[in-house]
């Protein structure tokens, strides 16, 4: 079975451009005239750092969520109303799991945002090229996300829902559908077997191992059968 994730809407990744790397060097130039040589190594130093942790870091946003690094978090428990630039954060805050930062000093602009996500505060602070993209795709999707959640909200009279995954097809049996949270999506998938002996489907007479993924080369006869 192909495992599917919710349609990504936005991903952009935080690597510096070689644009980026050649503004390092008049920086260096115009520190050094204006403050001193200590000061230079120490801009240095916070670029390397800031390479190190954002080299490989993407911002993403699906129907769902939106995930910087590792880290993510549900549309509908961020507040729009919270929506500016990002700010820097007190330092023992990029330990929490709930805080999606990625914000290097080679971006041009930014974008923070706060939320509440099943009663504990989360946030967002990201640098970004693209910010009026980002901003619109993230105030896009809060709306559906939330509007969604009301809607089953309403349809399910308050019953506490099930987290996004696959789950059994009520309309299809056997098989698999889409659940995002709060309504049935149209992504299905057949049923996978469990692991176990199953007919062989290259050996109509026999049987073969199914570990729960894929036919391995295990065989043997089938119950009953002539040796």
């Amino acid at each position: 079975m192909t495992t599917w994730n919710p349609p990504v809407r936005y991903e952009e990744r935080l690597r510096p451009s070689a644009r980026a790397w050649w503004w390092l060097a008049p920086v260096c130039v115009v520190t050094f005239f204006s403050i001193g040589l200590i000061v230079v190594a120490l801009a240095v130093l916070a670029w390397l750092i800031n390479v190190g942790r954002f080299f490989r870091t993407t911002i993403r946003v699906d129907d769902e969520c939106i995930t910087v690094g590792r880290r993510s978090v549900r549309l509908q428990a961020l507040d729009p109303t919270t929506l500016d630039r990002a700010t820097n954060p007190r330092p023992w805050r990029v330990f929490s799991p709930r805080y999606l930062g990625g914000n290097p000093i080679w971006t041009r602009d930014s974008v923070g945002i706060r939320g509440v996500d099943h009663g504990r505060k989360v946030w967002v602070a990201v640098g970004t090229d693209r910010r009026d993209e980002l901003v619109a795709v993230l105030l896009d999707g809060i709306a559906a996300a939330r509007a969604r959640a009301e809607a089953a909200g309403a349809a399910y009279a308050g019953a506490e829902l099930a987290r996004p995954g696959w789950y059994d097809d009520p309309e299809v049996t056997p098989g698999l559908r889409w659940w995002d949270g709060t309504r049935w999506t149209e992504y299905r998938a057949a049923a996978q077997a469990p692991p176990g002996w199953h007919d062989d489907p290259e050996h109509p007479d026999g049987l073969r191992w199914w570990d729960g993924t894929q036919w391995t080369e295990h065989r043997a006869p089938r119950p009953g059968s002539a040796p």
